[in-house]
């Protein structure tokens, strides 16, 4: 019987850029093609791996064809882009490539979060006898459905997941690159949810010199502690960011103590996750701060005080401050009443002793000094 003679393979438009030899490396040799015609990908197959020491070994039901034009490619460049819209997949085993329908694969990824839905509502409020004021936060978080719609969309349609709160597992079935891209949003997620940051509060009552002045001169301050900084400290980079903000908070006291008598009434230290609100208390002043940590470390605050006076005063601010930085917030005044025995004389050689009501004007200086103290790793 006479034998049937063997198609040749078809003459393919190939432009070798960088000839190394015959080399079964599938990153050391790059090459152009361009099909404007559709080409069985199993031919296809075997020019790639021709004039390198490669063997390709195609599952035999694989079909489909390829059209289009791949420039400076190495061999493992042009089965990946030529593989994948087919829904194939390929991997090397001692020289052999062996090109096969991708399938899914199943992983299981850590999940180190508290089993629990959240409700975290924080009420900052003021009362001098006539008015009350107060400002409230609320925050409700389950990180459990928070991962669970963000890794749904990062899926194909017929992928599988389930989340396993007890054990904290997140188990997918789908495509490797559609698995890979889980688990890095799965680092960014932990990342910033368990970063750290410590706050130093800083509570100063602040009493002029001059009973005519009505308050701090800012400006002032501002200039001489410009002038204070060394050469270093004006040719170092600095972020444009709000309200006013001090490296060094010993020499912002000095300039303060230049003006007038201060008194530190409050210096807690709070720790707390990012995003998550701490609340401060003091006889005259009331508030809550929130730390938000950015990648690059800088802070954005949300600070809500509420200082007790004649009428209460509320007020609610975000600023941003960089990491290790003193943010200074200042404004709120109040009267403080002092009463003192003082001796007096009278006509006829009698004395007694008196009280002298007087009345204080008081400025109130918040300082706020964030430090993160892990999740960002150091620039």
């Amino acid at each position: 019987m006479a034998q049937t003679p063997q198609r040749p393979l078809p003459t393919l438009p190939l432009t070798q850029l960088d000839e190394r030899g015959r080399s079964g490396d599938l990153d050391n040799r790059t090459f152009s093609l361009t099909f404007a015609q559709p080409v069985p990908v199993n031919d296809l197959l075997l020019l790639l791996v021709r004039g390198t020491n490669l063997s390709v070994v195609p599952d035999p039901a694989i079909t489909g064809t390829f059209i289009g034009e791949l420039k400076n490619v190495t061999v493992r460049q042009a089965l990946d882009l030529i593989l994948q819209p087919l829904g194939l997949d390929f991997a090397v085993d001692s020289g052999v490539v062996r090109v096969f329908k991708r399938a899914p694969e199943t992983r299981i990824f850590d999940l180190n979060y508290l089993a629990a839905s959240r409700a975290a509502a924080s009420l900052v409020s003021a009362e001098d006898g006539r008015t009350t004021m107060s400002v409230s936060t609320s925050v409700k978080t389950d990180v459990f459905d928070e991962l669970d719609n963000g890794v749904r969309m990062l899926l194909t349609e017929h992928a599988a997941f389930n989340v396993d709160r007890r054990a904290g597992l997140l188990q997918v079935t789908d495509f490797p690159e559609r698995l890979d891209r889980v688990a890095v949003y799965l680092d960014a997620v932990q990342d910033r949810v368990q970063r750290q940051v410590q706050i130093e509060v800083r509570v100063i009552e602040f009493e002029p010199d001059d009973e005519k002045a009505v308050g701090i001169d800012w400006e002032a301050v501002s200039s001489q502690l410009a002038a204070a900084r060394t050469p270093a400290e004006r040719a170092a980079p600095r972020r444009t960011l709000t309200a006013l903000r001090v490296t060094d908070v010993s020499k912002l006291l000095e300039r303060l103590t230049a003006q007038g008598k201060i008194t530190v009434i409050a210096a807690p230290r709070l720790l707390t996750l990012n995003n998550e609100p701490s609340i401060v208390r003091t006889d005259t002043l009331t508030f809550t701060v929130t730390p938000q940590v950015a990648s690059d470390s800088a802070l954005t605050l949300g600070f809500t005080p509420i200082v007790k006076a004649a009428t209460a005063v509320a007020s609610d601010m975000i600023a941003r401050v960089a990491d290790g930085e003193t943010l200074v917030v200042a404004g709120f005044t109040r009267d403080r009443e002092v009463r003192e025995k003082k001796a007096v004389g009278r006509s006829g050689g009698w004395f007694g002793r008196s009280t002298v009501v007087t009345h204080k004007h008081l400025e109130l200086v918040i300082l706020l000094t964030p430090t993160i103290v892990s999740g960002v790793a150091a620039p």
